[in-house]
């Protein structure tokens, strides 16, 4: 009573190329749809931007004073906007609880503005988002973002960032992760 033993049939060549062909395509196709996301406020770089951990590349760095902002002690939120999307961050700004955690700014590529949330700072050749070290959108123009700064009035974090006003809650967990 022997058993019978059974022979595994290897796929053929031509299906292992077609399954290879397909898979590239397949990740070709999904690399498409993620360069076809990007905007022209993202980052050249897609590494850069929104990387997630402080302390990226040359950082920590000294942050540049703005509207009193960092002061001794305090943690502090530099946004980086552009005048028609001013009030859509200032009318999240006004809902979430960043205001009580930090000190906020908002940096306007343009003329100034108002924000009940944050002090406004006009920026019109961008100077500010330059001595925070922002890197040039995709389209180019001034950069869309912000900078989280720790208690010792060091800049821990930089991104651009142009759905920020989608996602505080990602800057209060930045916020969270510096003295």
């Amino acid at each position: 009573m022997g058993q019978a033993l059974t022979t595994r049939r290897w796929p053929s060549r031509r299906s292992l190329v077609a399954a290879w062909v397909l898979a590239a395509l397949g990740f070709g196709a999904l690399l498409g749809l993620a360069r076809a996301a990007e905007g022209p406020l993202d980052d050249p770089d897609p590494a850069q931007q929104r990387p997630g951990f402080v302390d990226l590349g040359s950082l920590p760095g000294p942050a540049p004073r703005v509207a009193g902002v960092p002061a001794g002690g305090r943690r502090a939120v530099v946004f980086f906007e552009r005048p028609g999307r001013l009030g859509r961050l200032c009318q999240a700004l006004a809902k979430s609880p960043l205001p009580t955690k930090a000190d906020l700014v908002v940096v306007v590529a343009g003329p100034g503005g108002s924000c009940p949330a944050a002090s406004v700072v006009a920026d019109p050749d961008a100077g500010v988002a330059g001595a925070y070290g922002l890197r040039t959108p995709r389209e180019g123009g001034p950069p869309v973002g912000y900078a989280v700064v720790d208690s010792a009035a060091a800049i821990r974090y930089r991104t651009l960032d142009p759905s920020v006003a989608d996602e505080l809650d990602e800057v209060a967990t930045i916020l969270e992760a510096v003295p």
